[in-house]
């Protein structure tokens, strides 16, 4: 497997447990979708497997990348991180915000530059700036940026929450055409069923209180998308009891 997590545990400073025993394994060019409530823990897992965050220093366990530390692919730039967020340079063209990750690696590519503005329907808007684009189209430029230095790895933090249907459907499509192009392992964390359903190939439950629930393949059912809803919703029914009673 091409991402491994192990026994993992983690708290915060306040010794609040966020994860629980996290324990899965992501194929080497497939997507794992994540899906649970608030506080599930679910953005703590993508940023220890960034190496954003440590299991040394307040948790526990075992995380790799091929055999290797995530801080080191984090730093030889073969992972991509995006965010909810598009968090673009306002004072930066289209163009130069796509291209931006590649100059912090001393490196120049236009003609990948160029290829990645094509397919994702940027043709045109190269000189624009982020005050001149709407919130899809700059998701739009994100997701070129993410892909622009050709990542092993890319780890998605709900980065579609805030678009309408017409505008997911239409970055869905670019995803994959993008994960097809280069190869690219995900790890999805969501709380849309649906958008699980739509781009794992994998998907994970994730229980309040950082416990994998279950972990299925995507079958894209209907079945799916009922069981994934009904377990978060006994998860979190469980949860109110327990409060309750302390």
């Amino acid at each position: 497997m091409f991402i491994n997590l192990e026994k993992v545990n983690h708290s915060f400073v306040n010794s609040i447990k966020v994860l629980n025993d996290i324990s899965f394994a992501v194929p080497q060019s497939k997507t794992l979708a994540i899906v649970g409530a608030s506080g599930s823990g679910k953005s703590t897992i993508l940023r220890l497997v960034a190496g954003i965050l440590s299991t040394i220093e307040s948790g526990s366990g075992n995380i790799t990348i091929n055999g290797k530390s995530p801080s080191n692919y984090l730093l030889e730039g073969k992972l991509a991180f995006m965010f909810q967020q598009p968090t673009l340079f306002p004072n930066l063209t289209v163009r130069e915000n796509i291209a931006l990750p590649l100059q912090i690696h001393n490196r120049i590519d236009e003609e990948e530059v160029d290829k990645l503005i094509g397919i994702v329907g940027l043709k045109g808007y190269e000189n624009y700036l982020p005050k001149q684009l709407s919130g899809g189209m700059k998701t739009r430029v994100a997701l070129a940026r993410s892909f622009v230095t050709e990542p092993e790895v890319l780890l998605l933090d709900e980065p579609f929450s805030s678009l309408d249907i017409a505008w997911k459907d239409v970055l869905y499509y670019e995803l994959r055409q993008l994960i097809n192009k280069f190869g690219t392992t995900v790890i999805l964390v969501t709380h849309d069923i649906q958008e699980a359903i739509e781009l794992g190939d994998s998907v994970i439950c994730l229980g309040i209180e950082g416990k994998v629930l279950f972990e299925q393949q995507n079958t894209k059912s209907k079945e799916l998308f009922s069981l994934i809803e009904s377990t978060i919703i006994q998860d979190h029914k469980l949860r109110r009891m327990n409060e309750k009673k302390s």
